[in-house]
């Protein structure tokens, strides 16, 4: 996470992290509620990262920073994900509009927790992500710690092989993604 995180409630007592009255002093010496400048802070993050590994590198290599936070010109500085899915159907499509929203403000290289962050997915719900997410431009199996293992080789013969097949078929267009994700990030 590269923001501040702000848990539960609306209430002080109700959180866990940081507190929702939390100010910023600009060097005017005005006051700014973070919840202003939430989105930001995580995007300022974003590009001292980026800038840094760029200087570490003598601009050699390009950085990968994925993001959880991110704000207007975030895609300069790379990828981000839509948070913490729900491991349920309606996630799939939920992921997709997410991810064609951002692309319109110019967000593109994106992706979800595949097959969703909590919960227990179903057979068909594993098969229906990962279909779907080797075509989205950042793709990763990830969920909460305390969620049932998402290793492939732990599931269902048929899960394994629908995994394989995606992530094959990926691989097979990689090249076409990591130069749109070049174009779309310079």
């Amino acid at each position: 996470m590269n923001e501040p995180s702000v848990f539960k409630g609306t209430k002080e007592i109700d959180q866990l992290g940081m507190n929702l009255n939390n100010i910023h002093i600009p060097a005017d010496n005005s006051t700014v509620e973070h919840r202003v400048v939430h989105n930001a802070y995580g995007a300022l993050m974003q590009k001292a990262t980026y800038e840094g590994l760029m200087e570490r590198d003598a601009g050699q290599l390009r950085p990968f920073v994925l993001t959880r936070s991110f704000f207007f010109g975030s895609q300069r500085y790379g990828a981000m994900w839509t948070g913490d899915s729900r491991a349920e159907f309606w996630s799939v499509p939920a992921s997709v509009n997410m991810l064609l929203q951002l692309s319109t403000s110019g967000i593109v290289f994106g992706g979800t927790d595949v097959p969703g962050f909590m919960g227990v997915p179903s057979d068909d719900l594993y098969i229906q992500f990962y279909q779907l997410g080797v075509f989205m431009p950042f793709f990763r199996a990830h969920c909460d710690i305390s969620s049932q293992n998402r290793e492939p080789w732990l599931q269902s013969d048929r899960v394994q092989r629908v995994i394989r097949d995606s992530i094959n078929l990926r691989y097979k267009l990689f090249h076409v993604l990591y130069t749109l994700f070049y174009e779309a990030s310079t």
